[in-house]
């Protein structure tokens, strides 16, 4: 499978769907160097029926520009679920290669709020078509290597989330049945704009170690780990919580107290009026007071 003879181009031109199957049963580094010479208008189109995982690592050992090109061929929804699977320098690496109308809104697609689910989602996490077999899925699985929680995300062909598979149920089931059969669709994913303060407190945490994340529209985005939740909940407390020691009210308050004991020892030792002449109006200490809150 070193080089590409007419006929395998023709089936990888007339039947998408069936080469797609066949190569991402192959190990990664041999189905990338076959598909090294393949024109990107075959090639396209296999990899957008392939399962997101097998088809991600396939780009990762392609070039930029390759990678730029394929992506000018498939939906954005494609495209948008490819990219976030890619490792973070080789997605900005890719981002300025791409043209400007794509990179623009893939951009702006992977910014959140840091007190919100969508900074702390891991976007690497392996999700899979609702009709891969459970065989199937094991097999793709067995090629990753690094944990990626308890669970499966499972999606839809338009990358909508669909339900999850647990690791337990997919490994007691028939080799035959689909994941689309086996899902829990009970649960409910998490909206990336979500805040983290609404997440922990929801039912599903109870089952499940990690969720899926959505966009506005349903699309999967990625999981969230209860881990990386109590991650971000600790760090968002520590920074919302400063030590007087270092805040700018300290430095306010000390410097207030020697002004105040300097004109205190002032007036002792005149005859200027005293104390309470100088001291502003109730009204205004109360109103200089909420000032200093709201700094």
């Amino acid at each position: 499978m070193k080089h590409s003879s007419s006929l395998s181009l023709d089936f990888l031109a007339s039947k998408p769907q069936a080469a797609a199957q066949v190569l991402q049963a192959l190990e990664v580094e041999q189905a990338a160097q076959y598909l090294q010479e393949v024109p990107v208008r075959i090639l396209a189109p296999v990899l957008d029926e392939m399962e997101t995982w097998p088809a991600a690592r396939i780009l990762d050992l392609l070039t930029l520009e390759q990678n730029a090109a394929i992506f000018m061929q498939l939906g954005y929804r494609s495209v948008a679920s490819l990219l976030r699977l890619q490792l973070g320098e080789r997605r900005a690496a890719l981002l300025t290669v791409l043209p400007g109308q794509l990179a623009r809104p893939l951009t702006q697609s992977l910014a959140y709020q840091e007190s919100t689910v969508g900074a702390w989602m891991d976007m690497s996490t392996p999700h899979f078509y609702a009709d891969l077999s459970a065989h199937d899925c094991l097999a793709l699985l067995r090629k990753i290597s690094h944990p990626f929680g308890s669970s499966l995300t499972i999606i839809s062909h338009n990358h909508r989330v669909l339900g999850v598979v647990t690791l337990d149920t997919l490994l007691i089931s028939p080799a035959t049945r689909t994941l689309g059969q086996l899902m829990d669709v009970q649960l409910t994913p998490l909206p990336a704009e979500l805040s983290l303060d609404v997440a922990r407190n929801l039912p599903d945490w109870h089952a499940h170690s990690n969720l899926p994340v959505r966009s506005v529209n349903g699309t999967f985005l990625g999981t969230l780990s209860r881990t990386a939740l109590h991650m971000a909940l600790d760090s968002s407390k520590g920074a919302a919580s400063p030590t007087l020691d270092d805040s700018v009210l300290a430095h306010l308050m000390r410097a207030m107290a020697t002004t105040m004991s300097g004109m205190l020892r002032l007036s002792s030792s005149t005859s200027t009026p005293s104390y309470e002449a100088w001291q502003p109006p109730a009204a205004e200490v109360g109103h200089g007071q909420g000032a200093n809150h709201d700094q």
